[in-house]
């Protein structure tokens, strides 16, 4: 009897260690987002990644040469934008439309990467959906919560 307890504490506490992990692999905005080097981004909303622990968009946007890039932006929690009133509709509904993201690039060379702070869509509502890094000074702690 004591060695089935011991055994079932024991496979409890590995089964909670293996749910820490994602935890622990949790990144920082400064890591991954340069918070000095923000701008709008204009294009195509097609497509949404609505999970944790960050939602994803994806925006088709000319260059200057007109050629069409491919764009994902990250979000802050799925939580964190449900308390500000952002719903997975705010993007279901606006597939195949234009919206504006404002958003600080990735760093590191990646291109057509970047952590979104708000969209506004083509009816014309903006739409929080990150951190205001350029306003926290660009170390991803901005005013509307974190990341």
């Amino acid at each position: 009897m004591r060695k089935r307890l011991f055994c079932s504490g024991v496979g409890t506490i590995v089964a909670l260690l293996f749910l820490a992990i994602p935890l622990s692999a949790h990144h920082a905005f400064t890591a991954e987002y340069d918070g000095s080097n923000c701008a709008d981004v204009k294009g195509t909303l097609t497509k949404l990644q609505w999970e944790n622990p960050h939602g994803y968009f994806y925006v088709d946007a000319k260059d200057a040469s007109g050629s069409i890039n491919s764009w994902a932006f990250e979000m802050v929690s799925i939580g964190w934008l449900k308390r500000v009133g952002t719903t997975r509709e705010d993007f279901t509904d606006n597939i195949g439309k234009t919206v504006t993201v404002r958003a600080c690039m990735a760093k590191n060379g990646v291109k057509n990467r970047g952590a979104a702070e708000t969209v506004k869509l083509e009816d014309g509502r903006t739409i929080t959906v990150g951190t205001n890094y350029e306003r926290s000074g660009g170390n991803g702690q901005g005013e509307s919560g974190g990341a």
